[in-house]
């Protein structure tokens, strides 16, 4: 038998027996991603109640059944305001809530509010629910009451966005000039607080 009949013979048995081994392997490895991905899926929905955690603004992932676009801005806000011991933190998501609906920053009701009364701390009275200074004039121990946590945070979202935002003021400096006038003269001690708390808030 010649070298060339004996290469034709052994072809297409050593090609079969290549092709089947190919097969298998892809199958197996087909079947390996396919148990990664169930086990993954059943990993991260084991988290229980974390299922709705995200990663960033608009663009973040939420851990769950499956990875889907998320927000997580509410929880960088009821972190920055628990990390300040603040009774409105478990307002987080109304805040967040409330910027969308007035086009304002997430982060300005929380800041506003670290700078006029350490998140709620300290407020007129214990009860007025007013922790952003609202009608609190100088030399005086009162200023606007609002009747819970979600009355003031809707009404000063509204307020920002149609005393400056509207008007095409949002810089913290043009606001500090109504907002806390006083601090103006004082370096713009009040636009360089709520702008440091902002930051923060990552």
């Amino acid at each position: 038998m010649t070298r060339k009949g004996l290469v034709v013979i052994l072809w297409f048995p050593l090609t079969t027996i290549l092709l089947i081994a190919n097969l298998t392997l892809l199958a197996r490895m087909g079947r390996q991603g396919s148990t990664d991905k169930f086990a993954q899926t059943h990993t991260l929905s084991s988290i229980g109640s974390l299922t709705r955690l995200t990663a960033t603004a608009n663009t973040g992932q939420v851990l769950g059944d499956e990875i889907i676009p998320g927000d997580a801005r509410d929880l960088l806000i009821a972190s920055f305001l628990s990390a300040h011991n603040s009774p409105m933190a478990p307002y987080a998501d109304e805040i967040v809530q409330q910027a969308d609906a007035y086009g304002i920053d997430f982060r300005l009701i929380s800041a506003i509010a670290m700078c006029e009364s350490n998140a709620g701390k300290f407020m007129p009275t214990s009860d007025s629910y007013n922790a952003w200074g609202i009608a609190v004039y100088t030399g005086k121990n009162t200023g606007k009451t609002f009747s819970n946590w979600s009355h003031g945070i809707e009404w000063v979202s509204r307020y920002i966005k149609e005393k400056f935002y509207d008007r095409g003021i949002s810089d913290l400096r043009e606001i500090s000039k109504t907002w806390a006038p006083p601090s103006v003269e004082n370096g713009y001690s009040w636009s360089n607080c709520v702008e440091g708390f902002i930051r923060s808030i990552r």
